[in-house]
């Protein structure tokens, strides 16, 4: 509960650096402090004060079930029925207040150890319910001073003192407060680590915050406790700041492998790119889109040409088509489920016949983002055009996709398209090559000689040297050797040098063909 309330934002981050002893790193328990932890004394609370401990021990954790309740009933999108509830949970609060108002009015003559318990739970209705963060922080510093206050309720006092202090932008107060928790707590964890790291950071010591950092990173993998998200957040931030750019590659991976989402994806990307690592670069791009998470139109264009580039035209042609044909929506990506009271008609929980509580399995779908048709229900904006625009780059990176993957038929449909809307003759050679490619001649002489007529070539020798070994296919010689005879003058070695060869060989065979007809003739 403190979490909704206490709206700090916590940064994370990591990395294996000094092997000396680091500034900002704080004092630990001594061994004297920890063996104090670890023994326990009875401490009983007075007959009067316990009975109403319990009461409100007892109205919290009804107001917490009902909580947990509505928390079920938004995730199924029962809005109404979900507010219904807080009339309940304000009921079971309400109690819980009255009887420490009760309590409060005897803290004269209680001991220490039951003084402390009604700061306490004073602190934490001020923070879960009545949203008034100075009130509980005065609690909380009445508790600590109660001599007879037991060590871990006093641990978990200074860790919110804390967090409370930040909140109220008090730095000093909140590195103050946790250096007394590191100092007493028997074991400490990554997670105060990277919230002593978050202070350093918020106050502008930047080597202090990375230094707590990675020690927060070494305690986490020598505990096997997993690293979150946020805290990675703090690990970047800092590396960067500190001039440690390359050096976060092996933490993007991991927090890519943990989290995969779109902003590691890319800043992991282009880290590889500058570092000239092309596969992985390539390999990264391709899962992204795999999980679909590309949704501009240079992510789709880069990776589709690094794709054609890389021996995967297939996998570039799908790119580019995706982008033409999707937009950005909601797709169904797993289902969350959990074990939930169930409530019946009125709201109130269900009971079996001994008392207890109904429980079943409650599975919902878990939404993400996704490509999606646009136009469809899952489309986030029904005026969304697709990512990709039909246009000249486009078009043309997928027909040389397809034109790559031997997909010719295919390459020729995307060629006619663009030869739509372009003001050059070069779809319509493209579209000629393809088709003597897979000898339909005629149909390659046809669309040669429209790109010609339309001009604006690159290269329009090469387009006449394929147009003359087309003519010469149809054994329309003269028309070869006209084309052939314009292109060996060309300024380009390569096609006057074929120019010149394929003059030659159609002068024989034209020679070769008409000696043949005069033996056909003669025979006959």
């Amino acid at each position: 509960m403190f979490s909704r309330l206490l709206l700090l934002i916590i940064f994370a981050f990591s990395f294996d650096f000094y092997a000396d002893e680091v500034d900002g790193l704080p004092e630990l328990a001594s061994e004297k402090e920890k063996r104090k932890m670890q023994v326990r004394r009875s401490k009983v609370l007075a007959t009067s004060v316990a009975r109403r401990v319990t009461k409100v021990v007892e109205n919290l954790d009804l107001a917490g079930q009902y909580e947990e309740a509505q928390t079920i009933l938004r995730k199924e999108k029962k809005e109404e029925q979900a507010k219904a509830l807080d009339k309940d949970i304000a009921k079971f609060v309400k109690i819980a207040q009255q009887e420490v108002d009760v309590l409060k009015k005897g803290l004269a003559d209680m001991k220490s150890y039951d003084r402390s318990m009604v700061w306490y739970y004073q602190a934490y209705l001020n923070l879960a319910y009545n949203d008034n963060m100075s009130a509980a922080r005065s609690n909380y510093l009445k508790l600590v001073k109660e001599e007879d206050a037991t060590p871990q309720i006093k641990l978990a006092a200074y860790y919110t003192l804390a967090q409370l202090a930040l909140s109220e932008e008090d730095v000093d107060g909140g590195i103050r407060y946790l250096k007394i928790w590191f100092k007493t707590t028997p074991e400490p964890t990554p997670q105060a680590y990277v919230f002593l790291s978050q202070a350093y950071y918020i106050k502008g010591d930047t080597q202090k915050s990375f230094n707590v950092i990675m020690e927060a990173k070494r305690l986490a993998d020598e505990t096997g406790i997993t690293f979150r998200e946020n805290w990675f957040n703090i690990l970047f931030a800092t590396h960067t700041d500190l001039g440690l750019r390359y050096e976060q590659v092996p933490f993007y991976e991991e927090a890519l492998e943990l989290y995969p989402k779109k902003k590691y994806f890319i800043n992991l990307a282009g880290l590889y790119n500058d570092l000239d690592r092309v596969e992985d670069y390539i390999y990264l791009l391709k899962t992204a889109y795999t999980k679909q998470l590309l949704n501009k139109p240079g992510e789709f264009q880069s990776l589709a040409q690094m794709l054609i580039g890389s021996d995967n035209p297939y996998w570039g042609a799908e790119v580019i088509l995706t982008g033409l044909t999707s937009v950005e929506g909601t797709v169904v990506v797993e289902q969350d489920c959990a074990i939930g009271k169930v409530l019946d008609e009125n709201g109130e929980f269900k009971k079996d016949r001994r008392g207890n509580f109904i429980e079943e399995v409650v599975c919902l779908d878990v939404y993400g983002p996704g490509f999606v048709r646009p136009g469809t229900d899952m489309a986030n904006d029904p005026e969304d055009k697709p990512f990709l625009e039909e246009d000249k780059r486009n078009l043309t990176i997928l027909a040389q996709a397809l034109r790559a993957a031997k997909e010719r038929d295919a390459a020729i449909e995307v060629y006619e398209n663009l030869a739509k809307i372009t003001d050059d003759g070069e779809a319509f050679i493209a579209i000629g090559n393809l088709h003597y490619q897979q000898n339909r001649i005629d149909k390659a002489v046809e669309a040669i000689n429209k790109g010609i007529k339309k001009g604006n070539l690159k290269n329009v020798d090469f387009a006449q040297l394929t147009l003359g070994q087309a003519y010469f296919e149809l054994q329309r010689f003269d028309e070869a050797r006209e084309i052939f005879k314009q292109i060996r003058e060309s300024d380009k070695e390569s096609v006057k040098k074929s120019a010149k060869a394929w003059l030659r060989y159609t002068d024989a065979e034209q020679e070769r063909v008409r000696n043949l007809e005069l033996r056909k003739e003669s025979l006959s």
